[in-house]
């Protein structure tokens, strides 16, 4: 072996020397003899945009003569997830979990992992945000073992950002493989909680969430045997039998934190209702459905729907808070009639409304008070409906995009599928409202996938339609902003379309990757609540921000108005170089879009409404009871 630097580390292990070095062209000077090589960069993502201290690397290896076998060994970064108040980006590496700003991309935190743990991690999870409360100096383990929580007191440290944030709320954030999950303060680096054996011995854990205020976490196991509430205060657990589903089926009542659970322990769906914190059981009831499908809390609290599989029938059941049934909605009145059943069922924000989307390309709204059809919203096949425009989006031979408006009538692309089929292409099968008013609700059906709708409650019609290219996967709507829709389109990797009714015109951009690894995810994260207020401020952080996020990396990008107030500015912070996908030319991209680029990998992550105490004393809510949902309308006499 040739003679080696002096500032170069090296460690023998037999008939192989490990070397750390930061001058690659002084060690292959040193060892212009090697045959063998290996080179490892732990956070390089090589089928992603090369840095160039790696090309840097690269090109001193090859001028290593007698060179035979160079391995190259990565771990690339995984996807990040942003927090529910869009403060913060978690990006989980082989060997980290870091928590950057989303203001200024800087590390707020870094949590070191065990790298056979980071490998297997699949969950990311966030707890909702809500104001710290006074807790002990220290939690004791448990004494079983399994859970063990760690909480010491230490010097405030870090951004004064991260500081501010420590002293009013609490944020958690969890990482989970298929047998331990591992959870943390964001603000008290001292606070940490572990629960080991997560599936208790029945199977791996399929799915795990916070509960309403982040001091319980929700552990289902595999095969639907149970669900088990850990807590991280008292380090009790409590386990509930025979969950229907993982993912859904479950919600917690909102402000006051009560869980409704929709399980199936022997032959007959069954909706269990638990207090917050102690998940004591308050009551249960039997339902009157073949296979029901999921349940949804109306956002008042006052209402829980259910509704049965499409293949039993048209069927959706309205409960009031403590399991009494106030109303079944079958859709038809003829009893010789045959409904398609149920697709998609969503409460408006204000919980004045619960669209059904059904199979028959109809969207029924029921009133909160009778729960009688009011407005039925009918998606045709030829569209003619004056003072209505329709955008439909071209692209050129070139690759280029636009909108254009569409004489009428005009007759949407559409697929044909017949109902017996396995997946009939058929319904509706996305609803979402505007937040916070829900003036506008927005829809897509199967049968005509590239289309999308937008409702004017106000006016009980179609407000404009948008015809896409391709077929279109999801309708976002700003949290704050009510008329702010953004869409994403299956085959459109890394283009993204957004609408106002403040715009002249839809508008098309491309977010600046040069090139989109897996699976494209985008989300909101702004926090200004009209577009007047955009107009008003030139800062970016407090515009409206949408995080985009690949297989390797995550982009943040916020929208700038214009004087015609249709643009997003664009001046890559973190990555100059990055290039457009094909489609939209550069120059368009830098006309629309401001973004930072990172390493990262996107979860969907978990947000609930915090508690609201006002009101909860207001209607007398009790932890271990639920209040009538008529109690409101009783009076007192003498």
């Amino acid at each position: 072996m040739d003679a080696l630097p002096d500032h170069t580390d090296r460690y023998n292990d037999g008939s192989a020397h490990f070397y750390i070095e930061d001058d690659m062209l002084s060690l292959c000077d040193a060892i212009s003899n090697v045959r063998q090589l290996g080179l490892a960069f732990p956070q390089l993502q090589v089928a992603a945009r090369l840095p160039d201290a790696f090309k840097d690397y690269l090109g001193a290896v090859a001028e290593l003569p007698r060179l035979a076998t160079l391995v190259i060994a990565t771990w690339p970064t995984l996807k990040s997830n942003p927090s529910p108040d869009g403060a913060l980006v978690a990006s989980l590496s082989a060997s980290s979990l870091e928590l950057c700003s989303t203001s200024n991309l800087e590390a707020v935190r870094t949590i070191s992992l065990d790298a056979q743990f980071a490998s297997r991690a699949s969950l990311i999870r966030w707890s909702a945000q809500r104001f710290r409360e006074a807790r002990n100096a220290a939690a004791k383990p448990s004494l079983n073992g399994i859970i063990e929580v760690v909480h010491e007191e230490a010097p405030n440290s870090g951004s004064q950002a991260h500081s501010r944030r420590s002293s009013d709320s609490l944020l958690r954030i969890l990482l989970a493989d298929d047998k331990t999950i591992h959870i943390w303060d964001v603000s008290d680096e001292q606070w940490s909680a572990t629960i080991d054996g997560a599936g208790s011995g029945v199977g791996k854990v399929a799915n795990v969430e916070f509960s309403h205020n982040g001091d319980e976490v929700l552990v289902f196991s595999e095969f639907g045997v149970k669900v088990t509430a850990w807590s991280l205060k008292s380090n009790r657990s409590v386990e509930i039998r025979d969950p229907k589903f993982s993912k859904r089926g479950f919600e917690h009542r909102p402000r006051t934190g009560h869980l409704a659970l929709l399980t199936r322990p022997a032959a007959h769906d069954v909706v269990t209702l638990h207090a917050p914190t102690s998940y004591k059981l308050l009551n249960s009831f039997t339902l009157p459905t073949i296979d029901a499908q999921g349940l949804r809390w109306s956002p008042d609290g006052r209402w829980i729907a259910v509704w049965d599989a499409a293949s039993s029938g048209y069927k959706i059941l309205v409960f009031t808070a403590d399991g009494h049934l106030y109303r079944t909605y079958s859709g038809y009145q003829d009893e010789d009639a045959i409904g398609l059943g149920i697709k998609s069922v969503e409460w408006s924000p204000r919980g004045d409304y619960l669209a059904i989307g059904d199979h028959d390309n109809r969207v029924v709204l029921l009133s909160n008070i009778t729960f009688a059809p009011t407005t039925f919203l009918d998606h045709t096949t030829t569209i003619k409906i004056p003072h209505v425009s329709i955008w439909q989006e071209q692209v050129s031979g070139s690759g280029e995009r636009s909108y254009s408006i569409s004489k009428q009538p005009m007759c949407p692309p559409s697929i044909s599928s017949l109902p017996t089929a396995p997946n009939p292409q058929i319904g509706i099968s996305i609803i979402t409202f505007t937040n916070p008013n829900g003036r506008l609700v927005a829809t897509r059906i199967d049968s005509m996938p590239t289309t999308v709708w937008i409702w004017s409650l106000e006016l009980m019609s179609p407000y404009a339609i948008l015809v896409q290219h391709s077929t279109v996967k999801s309708l976002l709507w700003h949290p704050k902003i009510p008329d702010l829709l953004m869409i994403i389109c299956v085959q459109d990797d890394g283009i993204v379309y957004l609408w106002s009714a403040e715009w002249s015109k839809p508008q098309i951009f491309a977010v600046p990757l040069e090139k989109v690894e897996g699976k494209f995810e985008a989300r909101w994260l702004g926090e200004v609540s009209s577009l007047s207020d955009l107009r008003q401020s030139s800062a970016g952080t407090s515009r409206p921000t949408i995080a985009f996020s690949d297989a390797s990396r995550y982009v943040l990008g916020y929208v700038q108005s214009t004087d015609e107030a249709s643009a997003l500015d664009t001046s890559l912070r973190a990555s100059q170089d990055a290039q457009s996908p094909s489609g939209v030319s550069n120059q368009d991209a830098s006309a629309l879009f401001d973004s930072s680029i990172q390493e990262g990998e996107n979860r969907v992550s978990s947000s609930l409404d915090s508690p609201a105490e006002d009101k909860d004393q207001a209607l007398g809510i009790v932890e271990d009871e639920i209040d009538d949902t008529f109690q409101h309308r009783r009076q007192k006499f003498p």
